[in-house]
């Protein structure tokens, strides 16, 4: 099934397309892709039918989309690429146009003076040092960001390690299941998680100098025969 689904992607197909065959020829319902991939059916049926305005926060999307495809035995790489170039399209039809009618000299009805661009001036200094140290006092007391870009927030491994890709707030202390961990000045991080057999619940939490935390939950069901099932079913 792998190969010939694999040559089936070099075709001009859509990723719906792609998706929907590959699940159909392996004679998969969405409700059982679910259990196996802990992915929300209306967020499969949202790939297999391209609309992605049903998806979550994108940081989540490529790792459904990577999970969902290993699933159906395709390339993940392949499968992903056409789910980005897909995305880009939809991005851009929805752009609005916003046209700007620049007003003429002469609608101006009033006289600018030295001392009226003083004013503006002392304005706009004070009205930059206000915004300055409000954008300064919201970062400091907002909640962290915290996000998790490499697997979904539940999903199943036949593999007995995972790794978490992610971003933090810059500044922020992050740990996961307690243990502190590091980030980068771009506020990038990179962890391995050893799994046990069964459902592992991994918590990151990120916390500021104000004491904010934000906290995200990775669930992941360690189900080592998952591969030789596949196999098996693969052959038969």
């Amino acid at each position: 099934m792998g190969s010939s689904i694999s040559r089936q992607i070099g075709k001009h197909r859509g990723l719906g397309s792609i998706l929907k065959g590959a699940r159909s020829k392996a004679e998969i319902t969405l409700e059982q892709a679910e259990i196996a991939t802990k992915i929300p059916t209306r967020y499969l049926d949202a790939l297999e039918t391209g609309d992605f305005n049903r998806l979550p926060a994108e940081a989540y999307n490529l790792g459904y989309v990577r999970c969902y495809a290993e699933y159906l035995r395709l390339n993940p790489d392949k499968i992903i690429s056409i789910y980005k170039a897909e995305r880009a399209t939809n991005w851009h039809q929805n752009d609005q146009v916003v046209n700007f009618t620049p007003k003429k000299a002469g609608d101006w009805h009033f006289l600018i003076t030295p001392k009226l661009l003083g004013i503006i001036s002392l304005v706009l200094l004070f009205g930059g040092i206000g915004l300055y140290i409000a954008s300064e006092l919201n970062k400091f007391t907002a909640v962290p960001q915290l996000e998790i870009t490499s697997v979904p927030s539940e999903f199943t491994s036949d593999k007995d390690q995972i790794t978490l890709n992610g971003t933090a707030s810059n500044g922020a202390m992050l740990t996961i299941n307690t243990e502190p961990v590091f980030v980068t000045a771009e506020g990038n991080f990179s962890q391995s998680i050893q799994l046990n057999p069964g459902v592992n619940e991994i918590v990151l939490r990120a916390k500021n100098r104000a004491e904010k935390v934000a906290q995200k939950t990775i669930k992941v069901l360690y189900n080592p025969n998952l591969a030789k099932t596949d196999s098996t079913a693969t052959k038969e």
